[in-house]
């Protein structure tokens, strides 16, 4: 009798123990708990100030430059761009300018043209026309920018002379959108405190659902 109750006892604590683990695997892999349960709240936060465009970022910059045109010498160059850069720092925009042949002796006023520019923030590429009042004719430009050189052409039509050249100028890449374009996060009175998701799973072993946070913060409190 007293063999029956002894093996008896024994399954029983193997039971026990087999139930046990399970608990304690079941609740390994649970993982965290979830804001809103245990005492304890999470908030949607708003979101202030951001900057509009969708993180986009429009510039527009005087410039000055010397090219040197084949064929025909030095040129100072005077002009404007005006240009948009994404959040993939790519750029589109327009670029107007004017150049002045000099010489030792005299300076006087040659071409107006217009481009519209395209490509990335550190190499653009730029396409358009213009006119030019020495050679009395309408022209196609085109060129090359990187941080302070230029490189083009310029096809005079009423004669189809082509006009190479390079210069340098005072314009830099185009300008990154702006680091604050996400705005200001905050929680509103009586919502908690402006809290880390990941700051909170580490510390607290506490997980916050995607629908209430916001760039990685929820408003968080204790209940």
């Amino acid at each position: 009798m007293m063999k029956k109750c002894s093996g008896a006892l024994r399954f029983s604590m193997l039971v026990l123990s087999g139930l046990a683990a399970g608990l304690s695997a079941t609740s390994v892999s649970a993982g965290a708990l979830i804001c809103g349960n245990s005492g304890t709240s999470c908030v949607l936060p708003t979101l202030s100030g951001a900057t509009t465009g969708g993180g986009k970022r429009d510039t527009t910059e005087a410039f000055a430059g010397i090219n040197w045109a084949f064929g025909a010498g030095p040129e100072m160059v005077l002009g404007v761009r005006s240009l948009r850069t994404d959040a993939r720092r790519r750029v589109e925009g327009a670029r107007l300018e004017t150049t002045f042949p000099f010489s030792m002796q005299s300076i006087t006023f040659d071409k107006l043209r217009l481009r519209l520019v395209g490509g990335h923030r550190s190499g653009m590429y730029e396409l358009g026309g213009g006119y030019s009042f020495v050679g009395k004719g309408f022209l196609l430009s085109s060129a090359l920018q990187t941080d302070y050189f230029n490189v083009g052409t310029d096809l005079t039509l009423s004669d189809f002379k082509w006009q190479p050249f390079v210069g340098v100028n005072t314009l830099e890449r185009a300008k990154a959108p702006a680091l604050n374009s996400n705005g200001t996060l905050a929680c509103a009175p009586g919502a908690g405190d402006l809290t880390s998701v990941t700051d909170l799973l580490n510390n607290a072993g506490t997980s916050v659902a995607p629908e209430l946070q916001l760039n990685g913060f929820t408003c968080y409190q204790a209940v």
